[in-house]
């Protein structure tokens, strides 16, 4: 790992979190995207069952019977998509908090933005950016060898992005490791 690190932890708990502005933007519009997801799975079962991208945030407890997989998932779906939810409120706030000077008009030469994570949050990061990769997964047909089946225009973006949630994910992981 660079000796440049984007989460660095301080004295007292908190990990500071350094990203160029477009990648805070970026983080900022996919967390805001799953949030809306989980919010629209917990209002309509119909999507949970249809959307792929729910198998794979809410997978089956039950793999060998549909029945007792249904059931559990009727009675846990909701309550696990609105921690989900609250998960990804919680980075969504950490950002906020920590946005720019939006008096400077020009982003491209804005500083770098700096993002307080305190450590009941670092749970609700981890767990974000695991959702927001398993569902880009769903997006992109990634098979269970790692292989991208998806083809289209936006794929190369859609990897990128699964990539680079992959390495925020382990630079969390690094931060409060050490």
């Amino acid at each position: 790992m660079s000796a440049l690190r984007r989460f660095t932890p301080q004295p007292d708990g908190i990990l500071l979190g350094r990203f160029e502005p477009i990648e805070a933007d970026l983080l900022r519009l996919a967390t805001t995207q799953l949030l809306e997801m989980l919010r629209s799975g917990t209002t309509d079962p119909q999507l949970t069952a249809s959307d792929g991208a729910f198998g794979r945030l809410l997978p089956d407890a039950y793999r060998d019977d549909d029945e007792a997989a249904a059931e559990f998932r009727r009675f846990t779906a909701t309550g696990l998509l609105e921690r989900k939810a609250q998960n990804a409120q919680i980075v969504l706030d950490s950002l906020a908090a920590s946005e720019p000077d939006t008096a400077t008009p020009d982003r491209e030469d804005s500083q770098p933005v700096t993002v307080s994570v305190d450590p009941d949050a670092v749970q609700a990061w981890l767990r974000s950016l695991t959702d927001l990769r398993l569902t880009l997964a769903d997006r992109l047909q990634i098979s269970p060898d790692g292989i991208v089946h998806l083809a289209t225009e936006d794929t190369p973006f859609l990897r990128e992005l699964y990539e680079w949630l992959g390495m925020l994910q382990e630079e969390l992981v690094y931060a409060i490791d050490v």
